[in-house]
């Protein structure tokens, strides 16, 4: 078993000295560079998920919703309630499920040159060892369709929509997750030990019948939560117990669609309790491309510096940027002021979109972008019909953040548990 922890290193601090007296919108000294970049290879979802009888042409995919690194060029990801889509029905849009018996999945991978190699595949499942499947949970949530758009699919309260994950020294699994939104653990083989959500929501959970613990650990006002708007990432504090959890945007705050401010929250794995909670203001609209509204904004990512200091990836469908922040308990919001600009990735060559798992080494960005499943989810598809593809593949790439003086490879190193 490995795990990991990180320290935030006097080389590394000095590239984030070096663009602290920037504005958070402004550009770091240097523009970040793509090193190198790997692709995951076209592999049938039946080939990794034995429980699928019928993939309907759909590859593996989605493994781009989160990364934690082991060491040795591996890192943990995880996909998120499969494949799905979005499909336009009378004027109203319908979440449909392509293959419902999909669950979602931890996954081990090895970066080989342009490759991405997939070394270990474990299925989140329940403590009896049924999949949990990535279906919606409670009436409040999308209704599940089939992939015709029309048949209606019966909700799950198991169903997760994995976004995150990280590891801790005990070998237990920790993930984020949409639909609540919750706080997941995991033992070292997929089984769900136990589920944590806004308070009072437990009691849904549990009237619905799911089959593992369920808690009301979490702030209550987090039940809010936009739809599909959930938490979106988890990082690791060097502590090895305390994890940072993001909000992907703001909740549900009446008349106010555009609202910029979002939720961090801090959480003891050992304890399983709330630890504090942070508002987190979005850098203005205007500072993104022509036309951003504060609802394209999200937090897609969050890297841990120090054990109160994270990355913060803010980013739309078309660019991103990450922040230094201090997670200051005697700060109730995190304003641009209190952000110190990293990188800013717009327009940079050989970014994927859709930047969903994020780590560091040095000053070298490790980027895995989310293809969801690479297929065109915007249609509708007829039993047995095999989807058609989007094109989209999922990749990995490696960016250079210079610290406007030549510096590359600062240490950052990843330090082994036991």
């Amino acid at each position: 078993m490995r795990t990991h922890t990180t320290m935030l290193t006097a080389a590394a601090a000095a590239v984030l000295a070096a663009v602290a007296a920037a504005p958070a919108s402004a550009a770091p000294p240097a523009a970040p560079i793509v090193k190198s970049s790997a692709t995951l290879p076209a592999t049938p979802l039946s080939d990794v998920a034995r429980q699928i009888t019928d993939d309907r042409g759909v590859n593996l995919g989605g493994i781009g919703s989160g990364i934690f690194p082991i060491g040795g060029g591996e890192y943990w990801t995880v996909t998120d309630r499969g494949p799905n889509g979005e499909v336009k029905v009378d004027g109203a849009d319908r979440r449909t499920f392509v293959v419902p018996e999909f669950t979602p999945a931890l996954v081990r991978i090895r970066v080989q040159g342009d490759r991405i190699a997939v070394l270990e595949t474990l299925p989140l499942t329940t403590p009896a060892g049924a999949p949990v499947t990535g279906l919606s949970n409670l009436p409040r949530d999308e209704k599940p369709y089939a992939a015709d758009a029309a048949t209606l699919l019966p909700l799950n309260p198991n169903g997760l929509d994995t976004e995150g994950v990280v590891r801790t020294p005990d070998g237990h699994f920790w993930l984020v997750d949409e639909y609540g939104p919750s706080i997941v653990e995991a033992d070292a083989t997929g089984h769900v030990v136990a589920r944590h959500v806004p308070a009072g929501l437990e009691d849904d959970y549990t009237a619905a019948g799911v089959a593992y613990p369920v808690t009301g650990s979490l702030p209550a006002g987090l039940a809010d939560r936009k739809v599909n708007r959930g938490f979106e990432d988890i990082a690791l504090l060097p502590d090895g117990h305390t994890v940072a959890v993001a909000l992907q945007s703001s909740v549900v705050v009446s008349g106010d669609k555009d609202r910029t401010v979002t939720e961090l929250l801090t959480f003891d794995t050992a304890t399983r309790t709330t630890v504090h909670e942070f508002g987190y203001q979005f850098d203005d609209p205007s500072t993104f491309a022509a036309g951003t509204r504060g609802r394209d904004l999200k937090i897609s990512a969050l890297i841990p510096l120090s054990q109160n200091r994270v990355l913060v990836e803010e980013r739309t469908d078309t660019e991103a940027r990450f922040h230094a922040v201090d997670l200051d308990p005697a700060r109730a919001l995190i304003t641009s002021a209190d952000k110190t600009l990293f990188a800013n990735l717009a327009g940079v060559a050989g970014v994927p979109g859709k930047i969903e798992g994020a780590a560091l080494r040095g000053n070298r960005l490790i980027l895995i972008s989310d293809n969801d499943f690479g297929f065109d989810g915007t249609r509708a598809y007829a039993a047995g019909q095999d989807v058609a593809g989007s094109g989209i593949e999922t990749v990995l790439v490696e960016v250079k953040v210079d610290d406007g003086a030549g510096s590359s490879d600062l240490p950052f190193p990843i330090t082994p548990l036991s």
